[in-house]
């Protein structure tokens, strides 16, 4: 059996290697919910950890992307890494206060050091 994506205008099935960075990294995005979704039914919560994966997303796709972890992280925790600052300021725009804490590592002079914005 084969994954495929079906082009919703025309119908047409289309292969992961005809889908576009974008679209590969949000059917990935969704995969992972769902089984995140499909564990947490029948186990304990696990952490949900993600490095960069908005960074092809365009920014209403990353603003439903963003929500949809911060739905998440009511049942379990969420650790989203970018160094992409629209990111951010997309979260902060998007999100309630209490939904969202920010910490920031900063290097100056060699010496990492973490900044925290626990909105």
């Amino acid at each position: 059996e084969a994954l495929v994506g079906v082009r919703s205008q025309a119908g047409e099935h289309v292969s992961l290697d005809g889908m576009s960075d974008g679209t590969r990294d949000q059917l990935y995005l969704a995969l992972r919910l769902a089984s995140m979704e499909l564990h947490a039914k029948d186990h304990e919560p696990m952490p949900f950890v993600a490095d960069d994966i908005l960074i092809n997303f365009d920014d209403a796709r990353a603003t439903a992307a963003i929500r949809a972890l911060a739905e998440l992280a009511t049942h379990t925790q969420v650790l989203l890494f970018t160094h992409h600052k629209h990111l951010v300021e997309l979260a902060k725009g998007n999100l309630q206060p209490g939904q969202l804490t920010i910490s920031e590592i900063v290097c100056q002079a060699g010496a990492p050091r973490t900044v925290s914005d626990g909105r």
